[in-house]
């Protein structure tokens, strides 16, 4: 699941400032609530295709 997730991030990118990092790459702190986030509506996509 790590693995899926890590490639669900690399799709979103952050918006935390101009640089638009990819989620599983970012360059600052403030990516943290993105990535959050992110990781919660991964967990809910999860568990509405099991």
């Amino acid at each position: 699941m790590e693995e899926k997730f890590q490639e669900y991030l690399s799709k979103l990118t952050c918006r935390g400032c101009y640089n638009h990092c990819p989620l599983n790459s970012p360059n600052c702190g403030r990516s943290r609530i993105f990535i959050k986030e992110a990781e919660e509506k991964f967990e809910k996509e999860m568990k509405k295709s099991k």
